[in-house]
C-alpha cells in the first residue's frame, strides 16, 4: 500500500494563528475535518473512494468528528465493536505495535480515546452489546450483568447526545415525495 504524508499544520496554523488559546476539542475537530478534506481530494485526484475506519463503538458514542474522521465513502468496520476490530486484527497478524497501540486521534499531546470518553472500550463494548444487540435496557439487569450505574449513565448519555452523528442532516419536510435511491425508465 502506498502511503503519503501531508502535514496539516500549515492549514491549521493559518486558521488558528494562536492554537494554544483554542479549546482542544474545537481544534481537534478542525484537524479531523482538514485531514478528511485532504483525503477526499486525493481520492478524487486518483478516482478512488475514501475508506472509513470508525468502528461501531465510536459510532454509538459519537466519538468522531461529523464531516471529519467519520466522513467516508465506505466503512467496512462500522458494524464491528472496537474489541471485535482488535480480535480481527489479531487474527490477521497485524503487527503488535499497531495491535496494542493505545487508541488516540493524536490531536493533542496525551490525548487518548478512553480518557476523553471516560469509558474503557472492553467494558463499554460489552454494555453496548447488551443494550443494542440483546435489547437489555433495564437498569437492574445491567447492574446484575456487572455494570455500575455511573458507567451505564455515561454510556447512555453519549449514545443519546450524539445520535445526530449517525444520520444525515435533517431536511424540512414540505410534503414532497422522498428522493428515490435510483430511477429506472421503462
Amino acid at each position: 500500500m502506498k502511503t503519503r504524508k501531508i502535514p496539516i499544520s500549515p492549514m491549521i496554523d493559518a486558521y488558528f494563528p494562536d492554537i494554544k488559546t483554542v479549546e482542544s476539542v474545537r481544534a481537534g475537530n478542525k484537524m479531523a475535518r482538514e485531514r478528511m478534506s485532504i483525503l477526499f481530494d486525493i481520492a478524487h485526484e486518483n478516482n478512488l473512494l475514501v475508506l472509513g475506519t470508525s468502528n461501531r463503538t465510536e459510532i454509538c458514542l459519537g466519538y468522531g468528528t461529523w464531516y471529519g474522521d467519520v466522513a467516508c465513502s465506505v466503512n467496512p468496520l462500522g458494524m464491528l465493536f472496537k474489541t471485535q476490530v482488535r480480535q480481527m486484527a489479531k487474527f490477521y497478524d497485524i503487527p503488535e505495535e499497531i495491535l496494542f497501540k493505545i487508541p488516540t486521534a493524536d490531536l493533542w499531546p496525551g490525548q487518548t480515546d478512553e480518557k476523553e470518553l471516560g469509558l474503557e472500550y472492553a467494558i463499554v463494548d460489552r454494555l453496548l452489546y447488551f443494550m443494542i444487540e440483546k435489547g437489555m435496557t433495564e437498569r437492574a439487569q445491567l447492574n446484575k450483568a456487572g455494570f455500575e450505574n455511573s458507567f451505564i449513565d455515561r454510556t447512555v448519555y453519549l449514545l443519546n447526545k450524539y445520535y445526530f452523528k449517525r444520520h444525515l442532516p435533517a431536511m424540512a419536510d414540505i410534503g414532497l415525495n422522498p428522493i428515490p435511491d435510483k430511477i429506472e425508465i421503462t
